[in-house]
Formats: structure tokens, C-alpha cells, sequence
């Protein structure tokens, strides 16, 4: 899977290999690239750029005269081979160094005894700086600091582009680097989800680490993980099952048996041990003297204030959501039960608030998440639910329908239907018990991630309901809101009782501060904030991956130039590929017209009617993905700016070069009859960056901007 590039300074480059010589950034995790002064190089002919990622692949050691006529012409060179050699060379050598004086001796491309190399002091390759990123990371996680860890991880992987050194990844002196490469690669992977587990996000590194097992089925470590990461999500069924398919593959395939982490693992989800619980490592601004040094507030700035710590992990803002679940659970105390629904975007926090609000209460939490991964049964988060309760009440015995229930003895079809009221009796028995439970005390119900719920949980949810307000049970639900269509139905029924509604938005700058500098461990700027801000809309999830990628001051002065992180590309291209395929189209033109969007614009250059491409952001309306623009007719949004940067990273050079003459072009047809001023400024980008492929829109964009 592609990465996105990790932009690195000359200055950067230097500071990596405490030297000052570095004059040359080279990019071989992927098509081999040159940069030069932030400007990417133009390396000619294919087999120029061959040789090229040849002596890349070997900087710092001579490649041989018979190696390279063996990588270019596949050891049938023509007669003029060495007359081209020598010409690529000298051809590369006037690219990498431009000012080099008529018979001075290269100092970047030198000449040896053997051949030629490429001087490790002069060059700064993004393969050195992947495997210093890793062995930061694993030297952050033995010091138990997760979220560095993930930071170095997330850089690591963030330099991948493609295939290692691509154009000669089959030369036999190179064969043996992509291979360790690769395998360092598929470590990385593994041990960001090792670090997402110890800062306690199972749901995240499970959605990681089944895809990565699918395409590396043998990886025993992985296997390892992506078990654990479902136990801790609740799934205990998929954990034991992903183990059962790994001791089958190994057998059948291999004739060995797992290692014995795998079987110590599998023992100790059936008995469930305590140890296999979660206990996410806190990420807490260090005291000065404690494991390093902590920047000192400047003089004159009372900094962001303390972020308060939830199992472990920084949690800020959100104080009237907080109020009102507080309030909620007051009324339940005093016997008038509440329904709470949260809802908000993927990546709101909704999670994280519900596990901060309970964290202190006191109170006995019934915790349910509905799963996503997988096929559950009928009832599946009641099931969570119900065990919770047995494990919190042992006093209390269970009414023989819900202990059936738990111990599978029922048949259950797939939309929750029984025959005979058999379904309602049921439903019936976990109400008593469950309100029986509360009389007591107050108890809270929590079902996560309610989008993904089954029809039968769905109807019980709605009949417990009808009894919460004369109980002492706090109800609480979350789904996405872009969800909600779905649970229409249900949501009706809830609100016929004590409902209350919390939509939750992004965080706010000052909120958006104080989350920076207590992962960060140091105080950030408000001009920093409000840019981390204006890049995430303060959405939680995204804001805590773009900091976690903040790792030197260069950074912290400018985080737009920090690349859209792994994690918030792989999520994003996730929602995008559920998309059908007019949507998809659609918003990859939208993209490069930018944030803001006319679809009159879009229509024109995809091509489609205005009614179909109208018909296609109605789907990723839906998504959450888009939003009207309320102030002008026929103009829309993305929800976020980080959307609409996947989009156009995941874009070719060359097809966004095009893509953008053609916007510019219907930007001038679009503003014929009435040419507004916004529209002239609008049209002049986009003819400026369609110039990377033509300069022939170059002179237009020169008079839209000059009026």
C-alpha cells in the first residue's frame, strides 16, 4: 500500500546525518526521486533514472562498470553501451550539481577505481532515515512512551511510496536490501499497532492488523496482536478464531506448530485472564527531571490549560456534554431514569467522552459495542451487556431466558425474528433484570457504535426504553450521525421517553492547544493551534494523529506541511471506497478545484449533467464526506480539509496537471455571463499548477491574476 511522502529540508537532512554536506535528497521508497532545494529534479531518461536508483540503492559503496551494463541492458549491452554510461553519468552529475565549476572533481556523484558512487555525505536517502525513524520508535516503546513510539512509527511509515528502489528492485546487489527493507517495513506495521494497543485503541489497531493479515497470513507476531486487539475490543469469539485459522495454516502449510506465545495467548482469552485486560500507558507532560527535559512556558503566556487524564489518555474540552450526562445520571440517582444519545462524526470522541464520564462516577457500567468486522448474531452487544452484569451482580441470579441466552442454548435468526413471542418474552426477562438490577443503585448502560447494530438489538433497546424512566438506569447510545438514517425508528422511540441528544463537534483552538501540548509535552504557540485547528476542524481522531507527527520545531512552526498521517489516510480511503463509483469520480475532480467546490465547475470538467453529479454528492452527503455551502447556491464543502488532501495525494502528477487546466478552463466558461471577481481569482491556481504539465496556461493565469 503506498505511503504518502515525507517532505525533509536540506536542514532536516543535515541534522539527520550530523553533517553539513548533505546537497542531494534522494527518495527510493517508491520511484527513485531527487530533491533539491525543496524543488524535485527532473532525471531524464528511463534508463538514466535506473542508474540512478542503482547506485542509490549502494550509496556510500562502488557499483562496478559490469553491474550497471547488467542492470541497464540486462547483460546484452549494444556496442555504444559504454559511450551512454558515461553519459548518464555526466548527465546526472550536471543535475545534482548545477554549480559545479568546468573540470572541478565531483563531490556527489564521484568517480572510483571500481566505478562509481554516490558520497553517503552528500546525499540524504529516505531508506537511512525509515530505519532511524524504526529503531526510535523501538527504543520509545522499551522506555513505555507509546505515543512517541507511534509518532516515529507513523514517520517511518509515512516515507513509503512503492516498491524500495523500484527500478532495480530485481538487480541481484540490490535483491538482498528490498528484502530486509520489506521486512523492516511489514515490523513497523505491526509495532504501530502494538503501540495504538498500548494507548489503549483496540478498535483501531484490529481494523489495522486484519487487513495486514490477509495479505501476510504467516506473520506469527501480527496474529499475535490482531488477537489480542479483538479481545480487547470485545470480540473474544474473532480473537480465539484468528488463532484457531493460524494453528490450521501453520500445520497444513508448514508442518510446524505455533509458537508459544500463540498457545499461552489462546489459554488465556478461554479463561479470560485479568492480565489480558487493557492498561494503556499514560501520556503526561513529564514533571521537570523525570525522563527529560520539558519546555518552560514563555514569559508573559499563561500556556493552555491542564488537560485532564482518562484511563490513561489525554483527554480535553467537552465540558457541557460532561455537564449534561452528569445531569442525566443525577435523575437517575433520584429514580427518574434518563436516555442519552451521543452522536457526532467518525473520530468526535465519543468514545473517549463516554469512558471519561464513567471512569469516576463510582457507578457499575454495562458496557456493549456492536461490531463491525464481523457477522454478529442476534443480540450480540446484549450478550456483552448481560455478561457484564453477571460479572458486576454475582447476588443477584439470572432469570433462566437471559441465562439461556448467554449460554447459546436459543436459536436466533439473523434479524432478531422468534416465533410464538418467544422474541418478547426474552426481551420481556432482560428489562426485569436489568431494572431490577438498578433498584439498588444507579447503573449505566452504554451501547457503542449503535450504527452497527443488529435489528433485534435494536428492538430491545427500544423496549427497555419504555421502562428506563421509572428506574434508576442511565441509557446511553452512540452512533455516527451520518448514521442515523438507519436508526431512524429507533431513534423515534427513544425520544418518546426522558431523551437527551448530544451532537458532538469538533474541539474548539483553545481546546485544540491545550490537546497539543500535553501529547506533546511542551507549549504550542496559539498560531500553531489554530492552524492544527483549521487543517482538522478539531475533529479528536485526526488532531491526535497530525500532532503525533509534529516532531521538531520546524513542524510546530508550520503543521500544514506535515503529511496527512497513515492512519487518517487509510480511514478515509475507507469511507471513500464504500462510495459507488459516480461519487468517487466526482469528488476526486472536487478535490483539486479545492476545499470549496462549485459543482457546475465538477459537472463540466468530469463530464457529467449537473443532475448526476448532484446525484453523486448526495451519496457523499450521506457519507459525512460533503456539506452544502448555505451561503451560495450550487457550492458544497468537504467536511474536512484532510478529505480533500487524500483525494488529491491519491492523484497522479500528471492527471492532476491536467485535471487542473481543464478546471481553469471551465472556471472561465462558468463565470462567461456574469465573471466575478471571486471567479477570476479561482480560475488563475489552477491554471498556475496545470503549467507543471503545459506552460502553455501559463500567460492566461498571468492575466487572471493580474485583473
Amino acid at each position: 500500500m503506498p505511503y504518502g511522502i515525507l517532505p525533509v529540508t536540506e536542514t532536516h537532512a543535515s541534522a539527520v546525518l550530523g553533517g553539513s554536506r548533505v546537497t542531494v535528497e534522494f527518495r527510493a521508497l517508491g520511484p527513485v526521486e531527487a530533491v533539491m532545494a525543496g524543488r524535485p529534479v527532473d532525471l531524464g531518461a528511463p534508463k538514466q533514472r535506473t542508474l540512478l536508483a542503482l547506485l542509490v540503492s549502494q550509496v556510500g559503496r562502488p557499483v562496478t562498470v559490469d553491474v550497471m551494463m547488467e542492470a541497464l541492458w540486462a547483460g546484452h549491452p549494444p556496442p555504444s553501451a559504454m559511450t551512454s554510461l558515461q553519459a548518464y553519468v555526466a548527465n546526472l552529475r550536471k543535475l545534482l550539481e548545477p554549480d559545479r565549476a568546468p573540470r572541478r572533481p565531483a563531490t556527489v556523484l564521484r568517480t572510483c577505481t571500481q566505478g562509481y558512487l554516490l558520497d553517503a555525505d552528500a546525499t540524504d536517502v529516505d531508506a537511512r532515515r525509515f530505519v532511524e525513524h524504526a529503531k526510535a520508535g523501538w527504543q520509545a516503546r522499551g522506555q513505555e512512551q507509546p505515543q512517541r513510539a507511534l509518532s516515529e512509527f507513523e514517520a517511518a511509515l509515512a516515507l513509503w511510496r512503492g516498491q524500495a528502489y523500484q527500478e532495480v528492485a530485481a538487480v541481484p546487489c540490490v535483491v538482498p536490501e528490498v528484502a530486509r527493507l520489506q521486512e523492516l517495513r511489514l515490523s513497523v506495521v505491526e509495532m504501530r499497532c502494538a503501540a495504538l494497543l498500548d494507548l489503549g485503541a483496540p478498535e483501531m489497531a484490529a481494523a489495522e492488523l486484519e487487513a495486514f493479515m490477509k495479505a501476510n497470513p504467516l506473520r506469527e507476531y501480527g496474529c499475535e496482536l490482531l488477537s489480542l486487539a479483538l479481545y480487547r475490543a470485545g470480540r473474544q469469539a474473532d480473537a480465539l478464531e484468528v488463532l484457531q485459522t493460524m494453528q490450521i495454516r501453520l500445520t497444513e502449510e508448514l508442518g510446524v506448530d505455533p509458537r508459544m506465545a500463540l498457545q499461552r495467548l489462546r489459554r488465556k482469552i478461554l479463561n479470560q485472564a485479568p492480565s489480558l485486560d487493557r492498561h494503556p500507558t499514560p501520556v503526561l507532560p513529564a514533571p521537570a527531571g523525570a525522563g527529560g527535559p520539558v519546555a518552560a512556558p514563555r514569559e508573559g503566556s499563561a500556556g493552555p490549560p491542564p488537560a485532564p487524564v482518562a484511563d490513561g489518555e489525554v483527554f480535553v474540552g467537552r465540558e457541557t456534554a460532561l455537564r449534561q450526562l452528569t445531569e442525566a445520571l443525577d435523575a437517575a440517582r433520584a429514580g427518574r431514569g434518563r436516555v442519552v444519545a451521543v452522536s457526532g462524526e467518525p473520530g468526535a470522541g465519543k468514545t473517549g467522552l463516554l469512558r471519561r464520564f464513567t471512569g469516576p462516577t463510582g457507578v457499575p457500567v454495562l458496557w456493549g459495542t456492536c461490531t463491525e468486522h464481523a457477522t454478529a448474531p442476534s443480540l450480540w452487544v446484549w450478550e456483552q451487556v448481560l455478561r457484564a452484569a453477571a460479572t458486576a451482580f454475582p447476588q443477584y441470579p439470572m432469570p433462566r431466558p437471559v441465562a439461556e441466552l448467554l449460554e447459546g442454548d436459543t436459536q436466533r435468526p439473523a434479524d432478531g425474528t422468534e416465533p410464538s413471542g418467544a422474541a418478547l418474552r426474552r426481551f420481556e426477562a432482560i428489562v426485569r433484570y436489568l431494572t431490577g438490577l438498578s433498584r439498588s443503585g444507579p447503573l449505566i448502560v452504554v451501547l457503542d457504535h449503535l450504527h452497527r447494530a443488529d435489528p433485534g438489538s435494536l428492538r430491545l433497546l427500544a423496549h427497555l426504553a419504555e421502562s428506563v424512566p421509572a428506574s434508576r438506569l442511565l441509557l446511553v447510545v452512540a452512533y455516527r450521525s451520518h448514521e442515523a438514517p438507519v436508526l431512524a425508528e429507533t431513534l423515534a422511540a427513544l425520544a418518546r421517553g426522558e431523551m437527551t441528544r448530544l451532537e458532538l463537534e469538533g474541539l474548539t483552538p483553545q481546546d485544540t492547544r491545550a490537546l497539543a501540548s500535553a501529547l506533546l509535552r511542551r507549549e504550542v504557540s496559539g498560531r500553531t493551534a489554530k492552524e492544527l485547528w483549521g487543517r482538522t476542524d478539531g475533529n479528536p481522531f485526526f488532531l491526535r494523529e497530525v500532532i503525533g507527527l509534529l516532531t521538531d520545531d520546524q513542524r510546530l512552526d508550520d503543521p500544514r506541511a506535515v503529511p496527512v498521517p497513515v492512519l487518517v489516510r487509510e480511514v478515509v480511503l475507507g469511507r471513500i471506497a464504500r462510495l459507488p463509483r459516480p461519487s468517487v469520480e466526482v469528488l476526486s475532480v472536487a478535490a483539486v478545484v479545492g476545499r470549496n467546490f462549485d459543482i457546475a465547475v465538477v459537472a463540466d470538467v468530469v463530464p457529467v449533467g449537473i443532475d448526476a453529479a448532484l446525484a453523486a454528492l448526495d451519496t457523499a452527503i450521506a457519507a459525512g464526506l460533503i456539506v452544502e455551502d448555505q451561503r451560495r447556491l450550487g457550492w458544497f464543502r468537504f467536511t474536512h480539509a484532510l478529505v480533500a488532501e487524500v483525494l488529491y495525494e491519491t492523484t497522479g502528477r500528471l492527471r492532476r496537471a491536467r485535471l487542473h487546466r481543464w478546471i481553469g478552463a471551465a472556471a472561465d466558461r462558468a463565470g462567461t455571463a456574469e465573471r466575478t471577481a471571486e471567479r477570476t481569482a479561482g480560475t488563475a491556481p489552477h491554471l498556475l499548477s496545470a503549467a507543471e504539465g503545459s506552460p502553455a496556461p501559463a500567460p492566461r493565469a498571468s492575466l487572471s491574476i493580474g485583473g
